[in-house]
């Protein structure tokens, strides 16, 4: 190759990699710059004073893992998503108000302000775009771009010919709302001190809602990398997971297709966590009947989805939650039949909502453990708008118009019950009714335990086999089962104080097997003396170990089995009861003849009723 050819090779190489950093701190994809053009213009046709706004500082958060996400009403103006940006609109030509101010002021009529070159920060942080890159007016779509230090001058210039100005004013007066409201209105105080500040706020959140098409294709890809996880989470959804497994699933196939984060805290709530609207700690270990409720959504180029779907822990819906999901299936199945432009979600004064209609279907269908209708469960909204924000700007009570993209999501939650139900889909409105944008995801109570029996079948056939990839245990069922079976066997030999029946559970271990909460550690021979003979056999004339909530983990030849107990005896000495409850934790390892249980820990053991025992 001639040296004029590399010389060539080499330019472009440079040019290439000088030119994708800078892209790389805006969203992976954005809107043509004529589309957030036509909503400034638009903007600047209902306000007769300039628009002062300002993007965030990239200041608001001080924390190590803080990726920078640009102020929503901002971005949609502008579609800029780097820190330290400010922006001026000046208001339209034509409008009557005004025209004496508009006439005299001979500057642009929109300027875009970025923080100046800094080198430094860059060797850190990547190239910013900044208003002295060639071709910045074309890369922006505006005409004017200028060193953000400038705006307070320009600022100061326009109060000779505008008495006031438009921005954002804190929705709260005394405490002053978001901190970054605030912090704007101080400035302009500053540079404007005698202007009079009017808010902005309703004009850009009553265009919001209805959606571009861009907006639209945005959220649809947000909808389906939401798809695909919820679908994966059925997949992978078995007792003994913890809550913060799944989600680590999901926020895995949301990143993979290119999602930048998720639009709000992952909410994955098993059993009494179900009835939890927005619960975050996904602490808890998934047992064996729990239902489990996945509320998990991804953003994609800033736009994001919200989905829901309740599944049963272990594929199976028990008749309970069956009926209480069919329920919650009917009202949104009700609502949905109903939602077309001209509908409302709700409005005070009115019955004719997207919401009574859900409600009136839940308050009319099944019954709690009283006998009350169900009603009084369906304790939040039917659903919102979702967009830049998960709960974008949209009036509830204002009718629905086509490009909409809202949300319908009923629920039903029994904290008695440790028992909460909410199925959540993302719907687009069209001229003619709406489109069912999640509808590739099962809502069908029958359909979801077939996805989910399937995926345990086909785990099952790639257990052990090199090319499976599953780290999943589902395939070592047959393990579950049988030291299942034994944990029934254990309560059995306790109930009859059966020291033959415990051998064929305990292995014969002379190590510390037993760990009792006060310390007590014996092998099997002592636990055959102390806990079999004298405890159970002498102290008490009858006993009852009940074990729930089972959950097994099978780990090559070792397992571990956890639950909850609940034991009821009658002292021998003179029949008084007595009744406890704890949490047992269980090791077993397999030998040539089985399974064998080689230790237990007790984690505690309260006495609720009767004197205090053991």
């Amino acid at each position: 190759m001639s040296g004029r050819r590399w010389w060539i090779l080499a330019l472009l190489l440079a040019l290439c990699v000088m030119a994708r950093p800078a892209k790389a701190q805006q969203r992976r994809e954005r809107e043509p710059n004529s589309v957030y053009a036509e909503r400034r213009a638009k903007l600047a046709s209902q306000v007769d004073a300039p628009i002062i706004l300002w993007g965030f500082t990239g200041r608001e958060e001080v924390s190590q893992d803080y990726i920078f996400a640009q102020e929503e009403n901002f971005y949609y103006l502008t579609g800029h998503n780097e820190e330290g940006a400010g922006l001026i609109v000046l208001p339209a030509a034509q409008n009557d108000r005004g025209t004496a101010a508009v006439a005299s002021w001979n500057g642009p009529r929109e300027i875009l302000f970025l923080p100046p070159k800094d080198p430094g920060k860059e060797k850190w942080n990547g190239l910013r775009m900044s208003p002295s890159d060639p071709g910045i007016e074309a890369r922006t779509g505006f005409a004017s771009v200028k060193p953000f230090p400038e705006m307070r001058a320009t600022v100061e210039n326009l109060t000779k010919f505008h008495p006031a100005f438009f921005t954002i004013l804190p929705y709260e007066r005394e405490l002053g709302g978001y901190p970054h409201e605030k912090a704007v209105v101080d400035w302009l105080q500053l540079a404007a001190p005698k202007a009079t500040l009017k808010d902005v706020r309703s004009q850009i959140a009553a265009m919001r809602p209805i959606k571009s098409s861009g907006e639209i294709a945005f959220l649809k890809e947000a909808i389906d990398l939401s798809l695909d996880a919820q679908l994966e989470a059925m997949k992978m959804m078995r007792p003994g997971l913890y809550e913060y497994q799944v989600a680590a699933r999901m926020v895995e196939v949301h990143a993979l297709g290119g999602s930048e984060t998720e639009g709000y805290a992952p909410i994955v709530g098993a059993g009494p966590n179900s009835t939890a609207l927005h619960y975050d700690k996904l602490s808890r270990k998934i047992q064996d009947g729990d239902i489990v409720v996945l509320d998990v959504g991804a953003q994609y180029s800033g736009y994001s989805a919200d989905i829901t779907r309740t599944l049963p822990a272990n594929g199976k819906f028990t008749a309970r939650q069956r009926e209480i999901y069919e329920i919650v299936l009917g009202a949104q199945n009700a609502a949905l039949a109903a939602m077309k432009p001209g509908a409302h979600f709700s409005c005070k004064g009115k019955k004719d909502g997207l919401m009574n209609i859900a409600y009136d279907y839940i308050n009319s269908h099944g019954r709690d453990r009283k006998g009350r209708p169900l009603g009084q469960y369906f304790i939040h909204g039917l659903g919102h708008h979702i967009g830049l924000n998960v709960h974008d700007p949209g009036d509830y009570c204002s009718p629905l118009q086509p490009g909409m993209v809202v949300t319908v999501e009923p629920g039903i939650y029994l904290p008695e019950e440790n028992l909460g139900v909410r199925i959540e889909d993302d719907v687009l409105i069209t001229e003619s009714g709406h489109k069912l944008l999640s509808e590739r995801l099962p809502r069908n109570p029958d359909e979801i335990e077939k996805i989910m029996a399937d995926a345990t079948k086909e785990a099952v056939h790639h257990a052990g086999s090199p090319a499976g990839n599953d780290p999943s245990p589902s395939g070592n069922e047959k393990g579950e089962e049988e030291i299942k079976s034994l944990i029934t066997k254990y309560t059995q030999s306790v109930d009859d104080a059966d020291t033959n029946l415990a051998s064929q559970v305990w292995c014969n271990s002379p190590e510390a097997s037993f760990i009792h909460p006060l310390g007590h550690e014996h092998g099997f021979e002592q636990i055959k003396e102390n806990v079999y003979n004298k405890l159970m056999g002498g102290m008490f004339s009858e006993r009852k170990l009940t074990a729930h909530d089972v959950s097994v983990q099978v780990l090559g030849d070792a397992a571990v089995a956890e639950f909850y107990w609940d034991f009821v005896a009658k002292f021998r000495k003179d029949g008084s009861p007595i009744s406890t409850h704890g949490r047992e934790t269980q090791v077993y390892r397999k030998t040539s003849d089985g399974w064998r249980l080689v230790h237990v820990h007790y984690s505690g053991m309260p006495v609720t009723t009767g004197r205090q025992g053991f």
